[in-house]
């Protein structure tokens, strides 16, 4: 009995979560399985759930599914690595920084959809013009949070490091990344979050394929199943990103408490 207790104690969140999930879908099946105009505008689960497999059978997901993920894939990518060094030359440097911050943080707040139209007439209907809108989606999440790491890098170890001889590139691979680890790793998770918005409000506006269009000819036909299925599957896989990134941090930790030791 002990050892029962002890192990719902320690699963006790994931209990909890599963028991919610299981109340919500409860619900929705039986909201969604009533006659009438409820079960048209609110699809149950079990509908959502064949709308998925039709959807795979058909080749329709996984067609348009691969062009929103190389679109999302090359943005965010290009979004990681100029994020990090510019946050990085941004949190180290203090000219950079009046010179560039009302740049970022206007940036920053700027709706990216505002920017779609701009995008679609320099770079055209097609993938380039959505890997820009993922790209500036993602760039400033993480440049803000890799700053804010970067600048309070405890100046000690900086001072400890350049003794030793450590030249400045030194400096950024052994203190300053490993130092700003945390917050580099919040800017991706948000990053993420906002570049699968983005590519599908961007295929969404103008697209010859993907998982924004197909939301789009789903929504115009009225199909509430197909859509429901979609954010489910969108939904999904951004939770697994979300997962992956947090078990990649996990896995760098040691480089992080190597410094702190």
């Amino acid at each position: 009995m002990g050892v029962v207790e002890a192990s719902v104690r320690r699963h006790r969140r994931a209990i909890v979560g599963a028991a919610a999930v299981g109340l919500v879908l409860s619900a929705w099946q039986i909201a969604g399985s009533q006659a009438g105009q409820t079960a048209e505008l609110l699809a149950s689960p079990v509908a959502v759930g064949w709308a998925i497999v039709a959807l795979v059978a058909s080749g329709e997901l996984v067609r348009h599914g691969l062009v929103t993920l190389r679109e999302l894939a090359a943005g965010l990518a290009l979004a990681i690595v100029a994020g990090i060094g510019l946050g990085v030359a941004l949190g180290r440097s203090r000219v950079l920084r009046g010179l560039l911050d009302p740049v970022v943080m206007a940036f920053h707040v700027t709706p990216r959809v505002a920017l779609l139209p701009l995008l679609v007439l320099w770079f055209g209907v097609g993938m380039s013009s959505k890997v820009a809108a993922v790209f500036l989606g993602a760039l400033f999440p993480i440049v803000v949070n890799t700053q804010a790491g970067a600048q309070h890098v405890d100046s000690m170890w900086v001072r400890a490091t350049e003794a030793f001889g450590g030249r400045p590139l030194d400096i950024v691979a052994k203190v300053v990344l490993p130092a700003a680890l945390p917050a580099i790793m919040a800017g991706l998770r948000l990053a993420l979050g906002r570049a699968v918005v983005t590519v599908i409000v961007a295929e969404m506006y103008v697209s010859l394929a993907g998982v924004g269009q197909l939301l789009q000819i789903f929504g115009n036909a009225g199909r509430t199943a197909e859509l429901l299925a979609l954010t489910t599957v969108v939904a999904g896989c951004g939770s697994a990103g979300v997962a992956v990134l947090h078990r990649l941090e996990t896995r760098l930790a040691p480089w992080r408490v190597n410094l702190e030791a």
